[in-house]
Order: structure tokens, then sequence, then C-alpha cells
């Protein structure tokens, strides 16, 4: 379409309704047309693709094509009518208007209200909404397009990060086994500065190789290949394991660790390893933000709420989150901040990857939190029926 003079095409056998068109066209005071006509379909057709024009004037009824012939001819391969065309026709039938505005026509106009104010109306009208789905095609393809290039860049970024796992978690290995021995004296004795040392650095390997792991897990989630291993057990052994993995740690922080277990907690049926690792990410969050004297206690009971749930939360009498870092407590790579600094180390994917595993099982997670008081994180695990067994099978096999 042309941004100058607008130019529009007149189809019409009537030479009589063509120059009443005309007159009205040339009447509407604020614009300045350039008016092509043509007698048949055919001679608008060829006029159309010599010079296209911003907008289509078409009698319903031509002597060699039907208006719904013509709108055809024009409709290109995406199904679209590619300029606006107000159908005219000397009958107010409803049902043309109808088969007219499908076919693709943007507007009507019966020829015995024809008038200057009435074409004005419609051609505005017409070209504008043109316009306005013009635009939105263009951004929606602008979308789409950007889309796939971001699709396609976080398919490099989870492929790069399952490649530098892989790599770097072999001579992590190798580091720390070879610090284990060095420890453990077999290469000779050591210093009590030396052994401190070493210690510092068995350490690193093992956070190290927590962030790697953590890694590897959201690749495998990003990808839907995180592997589960479900079946029925008591979900009390997994909780005293967890908890007491994280004893140590809570005793050289001075901060008293408990458990309350309701009795005759039903069956779950979960995958241990991936449930432990949801609560030892709990249990060291817990712990990372609890002050020296502070207390963190893990609660399981039944839902009450919700029967035929197991209910499980860690609670701490740390800092608390701020009310605007709720909602993205969850999110991948979120770190709790203040003051704009981000607080502690890691990467920021063990809550996401808590939260991915609890849904697998089809459970629910959320977190509840005063600044200044503590937190308590709660996931929810449903107990285990006839079904479970079934349902986790058909589960693993598409994971697989």
């Amino acid at each position: 379409m042309t941004d100058t003079i607008p130019r529009v095409l007149i189809v019409d056998d009537s030479p009589e309704d063509r120059a009443v068109s005309r007159h009205f066209l040339q009447q509407i005071p604020e614009h300045t047309y350039a008016v092509m006509e043509a007698e048949t379909g055919e001679d608008g057709l060829a006029l159309y693709r010599e010079n296209p024009p911003d907008c289509i004037l078409l009698d319903y009824r031509l002597p060699d094509l039907s208006g719904m012939e013509f709108l055809a001819a024009l409709t290109g391969k995406d199904g679209r009518v590619p300029l606006p065309v107000i159908m005219m026709t000397g009958e107010g039938n409803e049902s043309l208007v109808a088969e007219a505005m499908k076919a693709g026509a943007s507007d009507y106009l019966p020829k015995n209200v024809l008038s200057t104010k009435s074409l004005k109306r419609a051609i505005d009208s017409a070209m504008a909404r043109f316009k306005l789905l013009d635009a939105i095609e263009e951004q929606q393809r602008l979308i789409v397009e950007t889309n796939r290039e971001l699709q396609q860049r976080n398919t490099e970024v989870q492929q790069f990060y399952h490649v530098l796992a892989h790599e770097l978690k072999t001579p992590l290995t190798a580091a720390r086994e070879f610090v284990s021995i060095v420890l453990d004296g077999l290469a000779g004795p050591l210093s009590e500065t030396q052994q401190e040392y070493l210690n510092y650095a068995k350490e690193s390997c093992d956070q190290m190789k927590l962030g790697l792991n953590d890694l590897l897990d959201s690749t495998r989630l990003d990808t839907g290949k995180l592997c589960l291993r479900p079946r029925p057990m008591a979900i009390d052994g997994v909780i005293a394991r967890a908890v007491a993995s994280m004893t140590l740690q809570a005793q050289e922080k001075d901060i008293q660790l408990q458990q309350s277990m309701s009795p005759e907690l039903p069956l779950v049926c979960i995958d241990e390893q991936r449930i432990a690792q949801v609560l030892t990410n709990l249990l060291s969050n817990a712990l990372k933000f609890t002050p020296a004297g502070g207390k963190v206690m893990v609660q399981v009971s039944q839902d009450r709420q919700q029967p035929g749930r197991v209910l499980v939360a860690v609670s701490d009498t740390g800092r608390g989150i701020e009310p605007e870092q709720i909602d993205h407590i969850f999110s991948r790579l979120f770190q709790v901040r203040r003051d704009d600094t981000a607080i502690e180390g890691g990467l920021g994917l063990g809550l996401y990857i808590s939260r991915e595993v609890v849904r697998l099982h089809g459970g629910e997670i959320w977190v509840e939190s005063t600044p200044g008081e503590g937190s308590t994180f709660v996931f929810t695990i449903p107990t285990y029926n006839a079904r479970d067994t079934s349902t986790a099978e058909e589960k693993q096999e598409r994971v697989q």
C-alpha cells in the first residue's frame, strides 16, 4: 500500500454505478483518491496485479466472476485477502453479508444507501482495520521468530550446562580422592596446618560437586529426563535419615535441629533418593539462614485440609524472606537478596529442583515467611494406594 495518495479500484459492470461511486469519492473533503475502474472481474484482477490499490469497491454480481470468486482469486496462500475489499450490491440480503465477510471482505455496502458519508466511513474503517491486522500479524511473526531463537539459545545453554557438568565431574572426583588419600596419611605425615588446608580443599570439592549435580538435575528437568523410581514406603525413615545427615552441620552452627512425626503415618509412593534430596535442600537452606542459637524443626503429619496427602514442614527461626521475593523463591537461579546483593553462595537451583521433584511426585510446595522471625517451607506427597504402582511405572516409562 502507498503512503501518498490512496488508490481505490472500482470493479463494477455498470457505468452508472461506477460513476456514482466515483462522484461520492470525489466529494470526500479530507481525501484525494486515485481512482481506477474495471468493468469485469478479470480486468479488475489484472489491474490489481499490475498496480495494487489500497482498497477495492467490488460489485457482488459481475458478468464473468461473482464477488465470491473474485475474493477467492485474491486470497493468498495464507488464506487471507491481501487488501481491504468492500462488497457492494443492489440487494441488502443478510445472507450475502455473512457470505462476503466469511470470504474475506472487509465491509459490505448496499448501493441503495450509498453516500459520501457511508462510503467514507466504510473505506476509512476498512483501511484502518487492515493496517491494524497487518501490524498485529507482523508482531505475531516477530514474537514467533524471537521465541524460536530464545528456545534455540535455551537448548544450547542447557546442553552446555550438561556437557560442562559431565566434563568437570570426573577431574573433580579425582582431585577429591587424591586429597582424601593425602589426608589419610598414605602419602606421608602431615602437619596440623596442612591437614586444615586440605580439609578446606576437600570441602570445596564437595561444594563444587553439589553445584554440578544441581546443573545436571536442572538440565534433566528441562528436557523431561529426570529419572524417578518411586515405590511404596514409610516416609518417617526418609525424614529421620535426612535429619541425621544434617545434625553435625547444625551442631557446628549451634542450632537446634529437631523432628516431630505424627504416629501411624500412611505409606507414600516416592523415589526415596529424590525426596531425601528435597529435604536436604530445605534443611540446608534453613541452617544457612538461621543464626547461632536458633532452631530448625521438621514436622510430618497427615494433611487435615486435604485428606490423602502427607504434609512435611521445615521451619526455622532465621531472617525470613521479604514479601516481594516470595513469588520468585522457587524460580530457577533465583537467590535471596538483601540490599541488592545476593546473600550466601550457591547456584540458585536447589529450591527450583525441589519444586519440580515434588511436582513430579504429584505434590505441592510453598513457603510461609515473616521477615525477622523465620520461614516455613511446606511440601505435600500423596498417600499410597493400589493405583499408584501402575501410575508410577507409566510415568517412569515416559521419563525414560
